[in-house]
């Protein structure tokens, strides 16, 4: 099968990893040259972390998962590319006017057999849908950060997306070894919608001054089982995005938990934006051994603090 990938940040080359490893033919562009350019070295590293993890006794599996995976610097081969594709993805920002704009512009190019999958954590499928011109085959496929060592991957499909489509997605995700489970199309369809409001609770918590970036981890890490703690996965999401996703959310529900603490808006503001930029709540100067961060200097204890750090 063959895949047309829009977006080649985190989760892009995630996603670029999983179908190239799984036999998949696999075409990316992103109009960030210099994101685009390290795109398929940042694949093949990836691949190699699973043949490792997951001991895949296969002396050729990075290799060729390397040369299943295309990337194009001119937009019009990349469409031309997308045409001979079996499935369109996109992972862009998370900005609905964004990727509607995108979107009205490359999928009425391609092929009405093409099959549109978003892979938004948050956003409302329908107005992609719309905006491409196929919602019958539009749908939702949000993957796991990172795509290739997280098996599930939330399927939401829109108000006209057909049952074929969703079948044909749901099988072409369980033969790439992923865990597909649908989910409801509301903000933050299953995982977000709980996920997010805890993430958020625990950066107040921090902002307060009641927690520290380490305690706060150790506890859930050794109490609830978690992986990893709340403030390491914020910087795996990354601030910007935890940002976005919020404010969509809230906008959606006018719930105010979902609202963005300051503390996030100031770390995005101050370019701390988590584990790729090497500072979040973590210090990644060695990503092998991160250190938890002291940021008392973003605990807001009075009116007269906030209103000193509002932008």
């Amino acid at each position: 099968m063959k895949f047309a990938i829009l977006g080649t940040g985190v989760m892009g080359r995630g996603w670029i990893t999983q179908c190239s490893m799984t036999g998949h033919e696999v075409h990316c562009y992103d109009d960030n040259s210099k994101i685009l350019s390290g795109a398929a070295e940042a694949s093949e590293k990836f691949t190699a972390k699973v043949a490792k993890k997951f001991k895949i006794d296969d002396p050729d599996f990075v290799s060729k998962a390397r040369k299943n995976t295309n990337t194009y610097e001119d937009k019009g081969a990349f469409i031309e590319a997308a045409k001979r594709c079996d499935v369109f993805l996109e992972v862009i920002f998370e900005d609905l006017e964004l990727k509607c704009t995108v979107l009205s512009e490359l999928l009425p190019q391609l092929p009405e057999k093409v099959v549109f999958w978003s892979n938004t954590s948050s956003l409302d499928i329908n107005p992609m849908a719309e905006a491409g011109g196929r919602p019958d085959r539009s749908i939702t496929t949000h993957g796991m950060n990172p795509v290739p060592m997280m098996p599930g991957v939330e399927v939401v499909p829109g108000a006209r997306t057909s049952a074929e489509t969703v079948e044909f997605t749901r099988q072409t995700l369980l033969d790439m070894k992923k865990a597909p489970f649908l989910a409801p199309n509301i903000p933050g369809f299953w995982v977000n919608r709980l996920l997010i409001p805890q993430m958020l609770d625990a950066v107040r918590l921090l902002e307060q001054g009641k927690i520290r970036v380490e305690d706060g981890d150790i506890g859930l890490l050794t109490s609830l089982g978690h992986p990893q703690g709340t403030f390491k996965l914020h910087d795996f999401v990354t601030t910007p995005t935890m940002l976005r996703v919020s404010l969509e959310m809230y906008h959606a529900t006018n719930d105010p938990r979902m609202y963005p603490p300051l503390i996030l808006i100031r770390m995005v503001k101050n370019g701390e934006f988590g584990a790729g930029s090497g500072k979040g709540f973590y210090d990644w100067c060695d990503p092998h051994k991160p250190k938890a961060r002291n940021l008392s200097r973003y605990v807001i204890g009075s009116a007269e603090d906030m209103a000193d750090h509002v932008i």
